[in-house]
Formats: C-alpha cells, structure tokens, sequence
C-alpha cells in the first residue's frame, strides 16, 4: 500500500448533508481504498442545522474513525472554488504509516490564554518526535498569538496550519458533534507537509527601522514621522491615486530582519487601522517593536496572483520531484471571486503547477501558517500544505 490513499469530493445543493454525503462517496472513490482514517469536512450553507446528519454521512460513507472540520464561507477542492452557495468538500485519507489523532478543544473563551497549553496536550503524543497539527477554531474566544505561543511552550515549534472558521452561524466539526466556540483540529505524525503562503501583497517604497512605536502604534520610522514614509511609498507607484483606489494598504513588519534583500513573502502583512494626521503616527493591527524593518504593502488582484505564482514555484522545487499525495488550501474569504474578479483562480493555478492533487479546504476568517521556522496567524492569504506521497 502506498504511504497515502486519498481523495477529495465536493457536491453542491439545496441540501448540505446529501452534498455531504455525495462528495464523501466521490472522495473514497477517487483515494481507490476501502475506507479512511481521516475524513476533513469543510461546509458553507447552515452547517449547524444540518450537522449531525451530515457528519453520520460521512463516516457511514468513508467509514473514517475520525471527521474533522468547520463551516466556511466557500468551500474548495482542486476541481473548483464554491462561494456563497451550500455546498461541502471532504478529503479522505489512509495511511498505514502515519498516525491520525482528532482532537477538540472546547470554550476558547473560558479557557483563555491557556487554550494554548490544552492544544499542545492533545497534539504532544502524535507529534512528539515530528509531525504537523491542523486547527479550525472558532473566531470566537479566539486569541492567535496566544495560542501559538503557549502551543509552541508546550511542544517546542511544530508547524500549526489551518484556518477560523467562518459563515453564519461559525461550527466546528468534530466526529458526529457540531460544536461552536471550540477548536477542531488533528495531529499528524512524520515529516512536515510542504508548506507555503500567498499573501498577495507587494512591497512598496524601501525598507525602513521602526525608531519610534508603543503597542501597536508607529511614532516615526527611520527618524521621521510614520506617515511621512508611508506617503513616500505611495508615490513610488505608477498612477499611485488609482492603483490605491482598487489597491488595499498594508505593514509589512519583517520576519527574519537579517535577511537581505527582503522580498515578498518575507514579510508580517498586518492592517493599517489608524492614521493620525497632526502627530503623524500610524496604528498597525500588530504589537510593534522600535528596531524592527517595516514596509509597506499594496494588495490587489495582480499582486495577489503574482505572489501565488511565485508560492507555487517555490513548493514545486521543495518538492524536489515528490508526487503530492494530498493538501489542503486554506483560502481567506477577502480572496476569491471577489478579489480576482472570476471563479476557481487559486485551484487553477494550483493544478498548473502541481497537477491534480487530492485537496479540499475553505474560504476562512484567517489562516495559520509557519513562515520562517515560527509560526504566525494571518490575513488575506492562501495557505497551502502538500503532504508528499
């Protein structure tokens, strides 16, 4: 038996547990096993009504010991993007080599900053010589930077990959429970997926040091006021009024500040949330350090697909000539047909360059990704983690 069978199927109706279950059936089908280990469920539509029977589907369908997901507002496979419809993916997987644990994580908010710690309880024995953990939590009760952090205390740095759940209402998934303000989630053991992360932004203006900044506001950079520079990178753009017209603005606070020269996808791209025009500061959705490199970043269609591009290439040559046995794409919710202007763009471009891969995955409220050797939680990005055959 190969080191993977799996397969991914995704349906689209009125009614979410027969999409459920249709593409549970296509999914078994295309992995050419008898049954799975894991099957990943990732809904749009109103999950929580239709939770229970949908998930009796799909283990009565794959037989899989463990169902794992969340609602999202689209959902995905390599075949197609589904957005604002009710619709389901599944991925399948079985492996005699890897082993599978499902975990949950319940009442984000009651416990806190120690839902961390709980998260590395549950993962630690599956992961404790090497390994990858996938989340789905709640936006709810949800503090990324604490829940890496106290994670990473916990085990030492595994990569953390997944995406907030998002629709209406949020729901986790988790065996035959839908559950809400919770983290869903499974642990993988062996080597670590190939991973990369599309931000879809690009730099502008130069790269500058943080010389002045409290919390999460930037005085001066570079000796001079915050806004002063970022105007300057503006005007670096051709057309600058129109390209930010159609173009988001962004931080991008450097992940490896010794690195030279930065270049996209070495950044932390964080929302600009506040300009103060007579103290000429700026606020950034992001603690920021004086000595840290900041530049700023537009975000827009082109920039989004060229970055993806480029991601892809680079996961390609990691590959290093391994088939993808399969993935998963954690997509945000402000990509997609409406940042991109037509349907399926992130999976064509995923089939381009790495073929047909078994993938499921969904359009997210935020996306968790390692870059660097850490890991980050993240805005406006595609994530995707191919696991090699």
């Amino acid at each position: 038996m190969p080191r993977f069978a799996a397969g991914a199927g995704l349906a689209a109706g009125p009614s979410l547990d027969a999409a459920a279950l249709d593409a549970a059936l296509t999914a078994l089908a295309a992995s050419g096993a008898d049954r799975a280990d894991l099957a990943l469920v990732f809904t749009s539509g109103d999950t929580l009504r239709s939770a229970h029977a949908l998930l009796h589907a799909v283990r009565r369908a794959t037989g899989a010991r463990a169902v794992v997901g969340c609602s999202g507002v689209g959902v995905l496979t390599a075949d197609r993007e589904v957005e604002g419809e009710t619709a389901a993916a599944v991925l399948t997987v079985r492996s005699e080599e890897v082993v599978v644990t499902p975990f949950l994580v319940p009442d984000l908010e009651a416990l806190g900053d120690d839902a961390g710690a709980r998260l590395g309880q549950e993962a630690a024995e599956t992961v404790l010589e090497q390994g990858s953990v996938m989340v789905f939590p709640d936006a709810r009760g949800l503090d990324p930077l604490a829940l890496l952090t106290r994670f990473d205390d916990a085990v030492g740095f595994v990569p953390v990959l997944g995406a907030v759940a998002a629709g209406l209402p949020l729901v986790e998934l988790y065996n035959t429970d839908a559950t809400q303000g919770a983290l869903a989630g499974v642990a993988f053991s062996g080597d670590e997926p190939v991973i990369g992360v599309a931000q879809g932004c690009m730099p502008i203006g130069d790269a500058f040091v943080v010389t002045g900044a409290e919390r999460n506001v930037i005085s001066t950079i570079a000796g001079r006021p915050a806004l002063t520079v970022l105007k300057e990178a503006i005007e670096t753009l051709p057309n600058p009024a129109e390209r930010i017209r159609r173009a988001g603005l962004f931080a991008g606070l450097a992940i490896n500040p010794a690195k030279s020269p930065l270049e996209r996808g070495d950044f932390l791209v964080r929302n600009l949330l506040a300009i103060d025009d007579e103290s000429g500061a700026i606020a950034v959705a992001e603690r920021v350090r004086v000595g840290q490199t900041i530049q700023f970043q537009i975000r827009d269609g082109q920039a989004a697909h060229d970055d993806l591009e480029a991601m892809l290439s680079d996961v390609r040559r990691r590959l290093g000539g391994r088939a993808p046995a399969f993935g998963c794409y954690f997509n945000c919710a402000g990509r997609g047909r409406g940042l991109f202007g037509e349907p399926d763009h992130d999976v064509a471009l995923i089939r381009r360059h790495l073929g047909h891969v078994p993938l499921a995955g969904f359009f997210g409220n935020g996306e968790f990704a390692p870059v660097g050797g850490r890991n980050f939680f993240h805005t406006y990005t595609g994530v995707l983690a191919i696991f090699p055959a």
